[in-house]
């Protein structure tokens, strides 16, 4: 496989510009975010773990977090204080997180990923289908390559990335044996949001919202958009024989 993100073409959405715009995003709802969506359904108390972006730490979903505590689930963080994407060390504490959080609880973890995140929690839950109860992910490329104007970054963490985990690239995108909620956003300033979307099926949906991507944890439609997904995958765990 080629690299997996590449740099937007000159006549792209995509670039300076719009990395710009997602900046003057974030920093508005960092000092005024809008309030929790009224319409999202109680959660039922189980762990979901949150996992954030490239580039990213804990500190960012916190307003996520906040939400799904909110309605009554045990909101987990990640233990990530900066993504530099599937690190060996990064991919084995996510493991670890997975494993002790179903252990604590006796019960299956849902997880929610925020951009890189949730291409992450993807892999994460493939590897863990008896630990995982669902997947919601939150503008999370699964298409490779991606085209965004963070390639730069991408570039210079590349070399530590675990290379057994970037071998199965090609295999993000395919369909997984739980509940899979992929939200997504044409306003996304940093990568083309086609990349996100999975094929649809009975257990796989694409859930489209207007929203920044450094603002989609945040965003009132995006978080309930995530409430109906745990509440779909809480469905699909009683269902089972």
């Amino acid at each position: 496989m080629n690299a997996p993100a590449i740099f937007p073409a000159k006549d792209s959405d995509l670039g300076v510009h719009s990395l710009a715009r997602e900046m003057q995003a974030f920093a508005a709802a960092a000092l005024s975010p809008p309030s929790f969506p009224p319409d999202a359904p109680a959660g039922d108390g189980h762990a979901v773990l949150v996992i954030p972006g490239f580039l990213a730490g804990d500190w960012t979903t916190a307003r996520l977090r906040d939400f799904l505590a909110h309605l009554g689930y045990c909101a987990e963080t990640a233990d990530i204080r900066f993504n530099t994407g599937p690190t060996r060390g990064l991919v084995n504490k996510l493991q670890s997180r997975l494993e002790a959080l179903h252990e604590d609880t006796g019960a299956a973890v849902s997880l929610v990923g925020i951009s890189l995140g949730g291409t992450l929690a993807r892999q994460l839950a493939r590897a863990n289908p008896r630990r995982a109860r669902a997947v919601v992910t939150l503008c999370s490329p699964i298409r490779f390559p991606v085209e965004t104007p963070l390639q730069p970054f991408a570039q210079i963490l590349a070399p530590l990335h675990e290379a057994e985990w970037m071998a199965h690239l090609e295999e993000i995108g395919d369909p997984l044996p739980l509940p899979v909620t992929a939200i997504y956003s044409e306003e996304d300033g940093i990568l083309d949001w086609r990349t996100c979307l999975q094929d649809a099926c009975a257990d796989a949906c694409n859930v489209r919202v207007a929203s920044a991507h450094t603002t989609i944890a945040s965003h009132p439609a995006a978080q309930s958009a995530v409430a109906h997904a745990l509440a779909r995958g809480a469905a699909f765990i009683s269902g089972k024989p």
